[in-house]
């Protein structure tokens, strides 16, 4: 399934709205909806933007909409994915992984806790072969900083 995936084909295009999709500890998976809200290429998701997946993932309450919304809980697993590729990057506070964009398009939106949901991102993180899996650190973030 992973076998086509790989990291030479996922290039930042500014100019891309990303789906997004986030699971936290009390939100099972929620998806921005409204292209104002997606953001605009891999830099912005990963550098440039304040509501970057690292510091939703990594520093717990410094993102706005984190602290905006105390109800949703930690976020667990975030992913942004191209609608024009096949390739989606699953996050969690340590790891990036490259997996198949419809592995998370088929996730359902709930507005509660669904541990099943948990189970089946933890999965597809631990099952990602190691080539297509890296640390959520500063060389990670260089891919996308030219």
């Amino acid at each position: 399934m992973t076998s086509h995936l790989s990291w030479e084909r996922v290039i930042n295009n500014d100019m891309d709205r990303l789906e997004f999709g986030a699971c936290h500890v009390n939100l099972a998976w929620r998806r921005h909806r409204s292209s104002k809200a997606k953001f605009l290429g891999l830099r912005s998701a990963f550098v440039d933007s304040p509501h970057r997946l690292p510091i939703l993932l990594q520093e717990v309450g410094a993102n706005v909409n984190a602290r905006n919304y105390p109800e949703r809980g930690q976020a667990v697993f975030a992913a942004v994915w191209s609608a024009r590729g096949d390739w989606a990057i699953l996050c969690d506070a340590t790891h990036a992984a490259l997996v198949p964009k419809t592995a998370l398009e088929g996730i359902p939106q709930t507005n509660r806790k669904d541990e099943a949901i948990v189970k089946e991102l933890r999965a597809l993180m631990e099952t990602t072969p190691e080539n297509l899996r890296c640390m959520l650190d500063a060389a990670f973030l260089e891919r996308f900083t030219d």
